[in-house]
């Protein structure tokens, strides 16, 4: 066997591969599927919450009927957003996907918003950039209700739970940027209430054990976008920091008698590519 084929065949075998990676990524990319979690918390409140993150526009909406009917079909007590339902990249973008998604959802149980670092963007450099985001969250439903730093009581079927959301700045979420503390988040929420489960709308997992330290009993997450391709047994192949193989990639996590949820988003944003990482809706059911 010559130099020459050798080379054919390999370059053959290169675009098969990509070949293969394009297709299934599409796939993936025009679908969801429901992942499931049974958890207990402290005091055992018991309750369906459904969880979303990382929407980021999918495929230009698309989808949001599909998620409305499924998300209607497993009748959640509440429903809470992560954080980068927008992309928040270019003046002029069509944040109707997002809206009519969420303001859908706003229909079949509490909605409560926090911010990802997508948002942060949009609100940071609206004026500079000419990013809508008044028009964002004006033509939001009423019954949307934004957690930006601060904490709500929510009641469900049994007992309550104390949601927090945590917005922080662009400087958290850089790869080498300001590292998060117990003692930031303070500055930020205050000391966690716990006199009710507390659970914490976080959009970055990479902070986890400082969720944990801070107090939250629970932490529902997203951003690494399930690390984009998932290897068998290993896991995630890079987060959106262009970090190799991240450690919170998707998931449950365990940080003593804390727990944090990593959910692999719903759309693609920075590298518009899937593979063996369907996006998902998250169903939590408390008992």
């Amino acid at each position: 066997m010559g130099a020459l084929t050798i080379i054919l065949i390999i370059l053959g075998v290169i675009a098969f591969g990509l070949a293969v990676l394009f297709l299934e990524s599409y796939r993936e990319l025009h679908r969801f599927r429901v992942k499931e979690y049974a958890l207990s918390l402290r005091d055992h409140p018991q309750g369906r919450i459904l969880f979303l993150s990382d929407y980021h526009e999918a495929i230009h909406g698309k989808m949001n009927d599909r998620i409305i009917q499924k998300a209607a079909e497993l009748k959640p007590d509440i429903i809470l957003v992560g954080g980068d339902m927008v992309n928040g990249t270019a003046e002029g973008e069509d944040t109707s996907p997002a809206e009519n998604l969420i303001n859908g959802l706003a229909k079949i149980a509490p909605l409560y918003y926090a911010y990802g670092n997508h948002e942060q963007r949009m609100i940071a450099y609206a004026n500079e950039r000419g990013y809508d985001w008044d028009g964002y969250r004006g033509r939001m439903s009423s019954s949307v209700h934004f957690l930006v730093n601060e904490s709500v009581s929510v009641s469900l079927p049994k007992g309550s739970i104390r949601l927090y959301g945590l917005s922080m700045g662009h400087v958290y979420y850089r790869r080498k940027g300001e590292r998060l503390t117990v003692d930031v988040m303070k500055q930020l929420m205050g000391d966690a209430d716990r006199k009710e489960p507390v659970v914490l709308l976080a959009h970055d997992p990479s902070w986890g054990p400082v969720y944990s330290s801070w107090g939250a009993d629970l932490t529902l997450a997203g951003h690494f976008h399930g690390g984009i391709i998932r290897l068998p047994l290993i896991g995630g192949f890079i987060s959106p920091k262009y970090q190799l193989f991240p450690h919170y990639d998707h998931g449950l996590y365990q940080e003593g008698e804390n727990q944090m949820l990593v959910s692999s988003g719903l759309g693609q944003h920075t590298i518009p590519v899937r593979f063996n990482n369907l996006p998902e809706l998250v169903l939590v059911s408390l008992g």
